[in-house]
């Protein structure tokens, strides 16, 4: 299964990467940056991406990305996500760091980062709830909105 791209998945909602190196315990307020996606070609090249980056150990703990599986949380049927996990939220240059990275990815261009106490809370954007995000970021404002 590891080998096998997002979109080829529908046994489960998710497909994970771990990282190999150690990364900080999760903190109360840990969280993660999303990074949506078409659901096919887009979510897969870009999973590849991610996948490879948190197995060297240069984002969080982990990752998931959503699968072909229809998930009754998505907001969309045809679009997926990928979750990059951080340990603390208020550690900005950790999250910095994180983004850097992540734009390095071809095809991402814009993340969201939500904490999971949201998630626990279960604040999601397809039951209406707004602001969600505790931050918007793109390649061009992540350093300036995370200073």
């Amino acid at each position: 299964m590891e080998n096998k791209k997002p979109s080829q998945i529908t046994n489960g909602y998710w497909i994970y990467a771990i990282s190999k190196k150690k990364y900080p315990e999760p903190a109360d307020n840990c969280g993660k940056w999303m990074i949506f996606g078409y659901k096919g070609e887009q979510l897969d090249s870009i999973w590849e991406g991610v996948k490879k980056a948190v197995e060297k150990g240069l984002l969080g703990s982990s990752a998931k990305c959503s699968t072909a599986k229809e998930n009754p949380n998505s907001f969309n049927k045809n679009s997926g996500v990928i979750c990059v996990r951080t340990y603390d939220s208020s550690d900005k240059e950790d999250l910095k760091r994180i983004a850097k990275e992540l734009f390095k990815i071809e095809g991402v261009e814009k993340l969201f980062y939500k904490e999971n106490n949201a998630t626990y809370e279960g604040k999601y954007a397809n039951r209406g709830d707004k602001k969600i995000s505790k931050w918007f970021v793109t390649k061009n404002n992540f350093e300036e909105v995370l200073s």
